[in-house]
């Protein structure tokens, strides 16, 4: 509820979902003070 996200949305990015809308991530990902950004993923 406080992120303004649909339960079903949440469900379904806690779940691995592989096609979501990044500006849900980011708003969900806000609430932590993070942000994700489109690119490869790099491996440290």
């Amino acid at each position: 509820m406080r992120s303004g996200l649909g339960l079903r949305f949440v469900r379904e990015l806690e779940q691995g979902k592989e096609t979501v809308r990044l500006d849900k991530v980011n708003q969900a990902l806000g609430m932590f003070g993070k942000e994700a950004v489109p690119g490869d993923r790099k491996e440290s």
